[in-house]
């Protein structure tokens, strides 16, 4: 007995060591990757929607919330793609608003979805239907004086539209609006219609589905019998001044509106105006001038014609050549420059051109400050203000020699003749004043202050 009784308490001590075994080892991989929850967003699916039916959602909700247990480690590996949220519209009826169960599903293993929050979804079904809207037009103003307005085409007639019979079934039709604003040809155009009700309310579409959602409005615009437009011919005599040109005549309005018999109307290509004299002239001029009108044609309405007469000088170049001026050489200097003569052309008015004297246009050479030496001077050139652009220089430089000039002096007697009347005379020597050969002048063109009297003293001896 003594040896059971011993078997039977190993035994039970062996399973005790295991639960307890077991239980450190779940301690120890809870303590590790504890078990924890995560809340993941799962998008909306609705399958099984019978043929011929809409869905009208009473729930704007897209996603479903689903929340999820498990080891730490597991859970991080999860997303969002990992699930499926259903909703099945196969047993939904028509008509009423019904909610249908939210069935999430994953392929993965390892954490389980303890929540789900929607559990269901409103939804409602529609039969879908297909209508034809017709199109009406609108239309606004009317077309010029003289025309006539044929009927409206619209193409297509009409807009198919497909969508819930709820939104569809209160639709009554769909308008365009034109505005003709006094047309004088046939108007095309494209617009988009809107849709009204029953009520006569406008009504939004934009979950409908429509066969297109623009129209072309065609509305025929014709001459009445006895009118037509006719475009403005302006005539004109003379020539402008010489220099000058005729850039362009104009009339304001361009054509006008003319009643007559018919077949006088339809033979006439345009209307002339009474001749304009332009002979002489050098400037634009705006006049209103009366149209020569054969008899039985009239113009419908009464209406002034202005014609614009546009003149410009002719624009040209010219070439002047100029021996340049030289300015502040120092005094007791010479300047010799090579070329002598410098080549200015010009562009501007022909007039202005022909206007120009020889000192209108000069060419500079600044010598300030310069001494004994060879030099390339730029030259400028002056000319008078007047819509004139200078071109070319040549050459652009010049080359000028600067020397320095020495005065002279010399002494003579001049041995006077005194006469007595007779055929003999008496020589006798005198003294004359000694003057320089030379006298210096300053760039103004002034005598030197220090050699004035010198030489005002040898003009007085010659």
């Amino acid at each position: 007995m003594n040896r059971a009784g011993e078997t039977l308490t190993n035994v039970a001590t062996f399973f005790l060591s295991l639960v307890l075994a077991i239980f450190i080892w779940m301690s120890a991989s809870q303590t590790q990757d504890p078990v924890r929850t995560r809340f993941l967003d799962v998008p909306l699916q609705y399958v099984g929607l019978p043929a011929e039916a809409s869905l009208v959602r009473t729930d704007p909700r897209q996603t479903v919330q689903i929340r999820l247990e498990g080891p730490d480690s597991v859970l991080q590996e999860y997303t969002s793609n990992d699930f499926t949220a259903t909703v099945d519209l196969s047993q939904v009826p028509f008509g009423e608003q019904v909610s249908v169960d939210i069935n999430v599903i994953t392929s993965k293993t390892g954490a389980t979805i303890s929540f789900i929050t929607p559990e269901q979804v409103e939804v409602m079904l529609e039969q879908q239907v297909t209508r034809d809207i017709p199109v009406e037009v609108d239309i606004r103003g009317s077309v010029a004086r003289g025309h006539t307005q044929g009927e409206a085409l619209v193409e297509p007639a009409s807009i198919r539209v497909t969508g819930p019979a709820s939104q569809v079934n209160q639709l009554d039709f769909a308008l365009v609006t034109i505005f003709l604003n006094s047309a004088v040809e046939t108007l095309i155009e494209t617009p988009s219609p809107i849709f009204y009700d029953q009520a006569g309310r406008v009504a939004g579409v934009g979950a409908l589905d429509l066969s297109q959602d623009e129209v072309t409005v065609t509305i025929p615009v014709e001459e009445s019998a006895g009118f037509a437009d006719k475009l403005v011919t302006v005539v004109w005599t003379g020539e402008p001044a010489p220099g000058y040109r005729l850039l362009s005549v104009t009339s304001d309005p361009p054509s006008v509106l003319v009643e007559g018999r018919p077949a006088q109307v339809n033979l006439l290509a345009s209307v002339s105006t009474e001749p304009i004299d332009i002979d002489g002239l050098t400037e634009s001029f705006q006049q209103a001038v009366v149209l020569d009108l054969p008899a039985g044609i009239t113009v419908d309405p009464e209406q002034t014609v202005t014609v614009n007469i546009q003149i410009e000088p002719i624009l040209t170049t010219s070439s002047y050549n100029r021996v340049p001026e030289s300015r502040g050489l120092r005094a007791g200097y010479e300047a010799v420059v090579e070329p002598q003569q410098v080549r200015v052309v010009l562009f501007g008015p022909l007039p202005m051109l022909d206007a120009l004297s020889e000192n209108d246009v000069r060419v500079i050479l600044d010598l300030f400050g310069l001494t004994a030496g060879t030099y390339s001077i730029v030259p400028d050139v002056d000319i008078p203000d007047r819509g004139i652009e200078i071109r070319s220089v040549q050459p652009a430089a010049v080359t000028v020699t600067i020397s320095q000039t020495v005065p002279s002096t010399a002494s003579a007697f001049e041995t006077p003749i005194v006469s007595d009347g007779e055929d003999s005379a008496v020589m006798a020597p005198t003294p004359v004043t000694r003057v320089p050969t030379f006298c210096y002048l300053s760039s103004s063109g002034m005598v030197s202050a220090g050699l004035q009297e010198i030489c005002i003293g040898r003009r007085k001896a010659e």
